[in-house]
């Protein structure tokens, strides 16, 4: 009932089911509204702490909550939430370098097989330049349609993008451009041809990182590509929140990396020496 009802993505809905998936695993059950209860809710957010990445149990914590909260409203349960915190440390935004962006081309120019009816090279090198000329989320990247390829102009539709509130309009290279010629099929088709899962992208870029001799953690999927953009843009002098449509600076400031956008002159160039 949620999910019809509330009106989230179908991407909304997977991560819920991921959710909801391990903390049936971890009651040995599907979860019930009756395990609805401050007690077994935090049992089960502690274990997450302990076995997972603090930013997952987060997420979890953020997913139960909305659904208690929900189901509360609607007099489906007893009790109001009221959980513990999770405390997700803000880590130093990490971006690819500018070699690094090359050896990651010149990877994917080595990947074989077909997507869509094309070279897999040509359909992942497309993906690549579009995410990083425009610094959009792989999800809206994917979703493009060839009818909102403009030579070296596209737009993202709001259907497509976080929050779906509105399109936003972004320049490409000339090279970008001629990637998405090359794997275009008709005006009303996908302008990226992926005929897959939309895991088998993590598993294709977690091979082309590999074959570069780059990490491959969590922390080096696209989502490194979208800081890349931010970082160098603003480096640049653009606004990196304006590019990323983000709706504060204190979002945009998780995704420069320091390396590329220095924060200031650093203490020991401007401090008295001592010794």
């Amino acid at each position: 009932m949620y999910a019809p009802l509330t009106g989230v993505s179908q991407r909304t809905v997977t991560l819920y089911s991921y959710t909801l998936r391990a903390w049936g695993e971890f009651l040995g059950r599907p979860p019930e509204t009756a395990d609805l209860d401050e007690l077994c809710v935090a049992q089960f957010l502690a274990h997450r702490v302990r076995t997972m990445a603090a930013a997952t149990a987060a997420k979890d914590r953020a997913q139960i909550r909305a659904i208690w909260e929900w189901c509360a409203r609607r007099k489906l349960c007893d009790t109001w939430p009221s959980l513990p915190k999770i405390v997700v440390p803000e880590r130093v935004p990490e971006a690819w370098l500018t070699d690094e962006m090359r050896a990651i081309l010149s990877s994917a120019a080595e990947e074989k097989g077909v997507i869509g009816g094309f070279p897999a090279a040509d359909v992942l090198r497309a993906i690549l330049l579009l995410c990083y000329d425009t610094g959009e989320r792989i999800s809206s990247v994917v979703s493009l349609r060839s009818s909102d390829v403009r030579g070296c102009t596209v737009v993202f539709r709001a259907e497509a993008r976080k929050g779906r509130r509105r399109d936003i309009m972004r320049e490409i290279s000339v090279e970008c451009a001629d990637a998405l010629l090359a794997v275009r099929r008709g005006p009303d088709e996908a302008a990226i041809p992926w005929d897959r899962h939309h895991t088998c992208l993590w598993r294709r870029l977690k091979t082309i990182l590999g074959r570069a001799g780059l990490p491959s953690d969590r922390r080096c999927k696209f989502h490194r590509i979208r800081r890349t953009t931010a970082s160098y843009y603003e480096a640049a002098g653009g606004s990196a929140q304006r590019l990323l449509d983000h709706s504060s600076p204190a979002v945009t400031r998780k995704y420069l990396d320091p390396r590329i956008v220095p924060p200031g002159q650093p203490a020991p160039s401007v401090l008295p020496r001592v010794v």
